[in-house]
């Protein structure tokens, strides 16, 4: 809207068409009792005469809405893809996820209600006609059972965001942990207690699931080649001890960051051995769930990323910024250091 010019509404896009204000009211919020073919006239027809939303009006609104003494008012889909139903559940952090995300789209006047894609009884098609019977339009994919994961799933009439980055198709708004920099806090958290041989031990798997976030954030606070302090990191795709101990051996670290399946193999491993977690070798982990000090490491801030993820489908819903961006969004959260009795300060 230009200087000077009066602010186009929806009244008068509605005389332009020759359709009622309340159609387009509906239409331009995506509201599929509105004909596809109408909605896109009357998009089309906004952009045309530079129809955009007045703030002051959707604050208002807001505010009305949130001021009901009966705050749930929609509906929204936490859409699972595992195998089995309850699959996801598996990995504590989902479930973190999940509650953060129930917990904040609860404030914000929705109810979040679970839904399995993977049933082999239900067809992608039936699944959207029935989230849309529902009024369900707005959709968070927690972090696929398999990394590189495409979904045939028509998104036109949904807000979604996914979780992670395991699912590869289609690319969606994501929100995450932010893993580089959290495996550089860690290093420097490390550093900061007095370690000064660093190593990494993961799960190649791991990693990929992460886009290589926690490898590249490694290599880029460990020393060049030629000083002192470079440890390799240790990636593995099936973990055996008699690699492990030569690795060991070969890079003599002081500290060690673990996640995923080596951070059981490796406290096994020591115990099995007799070495002193916290005395004779430090261990932190890139995963905490469990804050109560016992361990040393990253909490990812789960709760907080489910929260992330339900404003953002949230946003995505008051802006009627519905089916596959052009542009996907990251958002990234910052991991916190937490101290533990595997990584005490070194004396």
């Amino acid at each position: 809207m230009k200087p000077g010019h009066s602010r186009i509404n929806q009244a008068e896009i509605a005389r332009a068409l020759g359709l009622s204000q309340s159609t387009v009211s509906i239409a331009l919020k995506g509201d599929t009792r509105v004909a596809k073919k109408t909605r896109d006239a009357i998009k089309k027809k906004a952009e045309e005469l530079g129809y955009v939303p007045d703030p002051n009006l959707f604050a208002l609104s807001l505010y009305r809405s949130q001021s009901k003494s009966e705050k749930i008012v929609a509906g929204l889909a936490w859409v699972t893809n595992f195998d089995t139903k309850e699959g996801w559940k598996v990995h504590r952090m989902n479930q973190l996820y999940r509650k953060g995300a129930a917990e904040q789209a609860k404030k914000l006047g929705y109810q979040l209600y679970d839904f399995w894609l993977g049933d082999p009884e239900v067809s992608a098609q039936r699944f959207r006609q029935i989230l849309l019977a529902r009024g369900i339009r707005g959709l968070i994919l927690p972090p696929q059972q398999n990394f590189h994961t495409s979904i045939d799933f028509d998104f036109s009439d949904f807000a979604a965001v996914t979780l992670g980055y395991t699912l590869r198709e289609p690319v969606l708004n994501m929100v995450s942990n932010h893993q580089l920099r959290s495996i550089r806090l860690a290093y420097r958290s490390l550093q900061n207690l007095g370690y000064e041989r660093i190593g990494l031990v993961m799960n190649a798997h791991v990693d990929g699931r992460v886009a290589g976030s926690f490898s590249g954030g490694f290599l880029s606070m460990n020393p060049t080649l030629e000083g002192d302090g470079f440890v390799a990191p240790h990636m593995y795709k099936e973990f055996s001890i008699e690699g492990y101990e030569k690795w060991l051996d070969k890079w003599n670290p002081d500290a060690i960051i673990i996640s995923g399946d080596s951070s059981e193999k490796l406290t096994e491993w020591a115990k099995d051995k007799g070495i002193r977690v916290g005395e004779d070798l430090a261990f932190a982990e890139l995963n905490l769930i469990d804050l109560d000090g016992s361990h040393a490491g990253i909490s990812q801030c789960s709760e907080l990323i489910g929260k992330a993820a339900a404003n953002k489908v949230d946003s995505l819903l008051s802006h009627f910024e519905y089916g596959i961006p052009d542009t996907p969004l990251r958002t990234l959260v910052e991991g916190v250091w937490v101290d533990g009795a595997t990584a005490p300060p070194r004396k």
